[in-house]
């Protein structure tokens, strides 16, 4: 059996984020801040829900959007370097359908008064669109650019 050549892909996202790595680190860390631009369906219904952002720790949600679909994403925090590097393993669901899974790794560089974000994900699709999960990846760090404008930076 051979596999499907778009099953599997490797691919980075790259954005200038405002302020330095600490306060870029906080959008993972404090969940409030993570709502604020991870929340990427905001008329699906949250049924469960769980952060714990430590090395060894497990975010978790399952919302039912509205024709009554049942998705779960259910991420592994293997190691965290605060403030540079986040590296997570993660699978999302559809009513208990498995649909992809993947190894991301997160750098947060320091770019003077900036932090040069560097996402870099190993994915695989078992079902689904790999393009539109790349979009819509793409789309959340757009709106993480534009929360983090507005949230006031740390002094450090």
């Amino acid at each position: 059996m051979t596999a499907r050549p778009d099953r599997h892909a490797t691919f980075t996202i790259e954005r200038t984020l405002p302020g330095r790595p600490v306060h870029a680190w906080r959008f993972w860390a404090e969940p409030a801040l993570k709502q604020a631009w991870s929340g990427c369906h905001p008329d699906w219904t949250m049924l469960e829900e769980a952060q714990d952002f430590r090395a060894g720790g497990r975010d978790f949600s399952r919302m039912r959007d509205t024709q009554g679909t049942i998705h779960a994403v259910d991420i592994r925090y293997l190691d965290l370097l605060a403030p540079r590097r986040i590296l997570y393993a993660y699978t999302m669901h559809q009513d208990g359908l498995l649909l992809s899974a993947g190894l991301v790794t997160i750098d947060l560089l320091p770019r003077g008064a900036a932090t040069g974000m560097v996402y870099t994900e190993q994915l695989t699709v078992l079902a689904g669109d790999m393009a539109a999960r790349r979009a819509g990846t793409a789309e959340g760090f757009d709106r993480l650019v534009l929360a983090m404008g507005h949230a006031p930076a740390t002094l450090h």
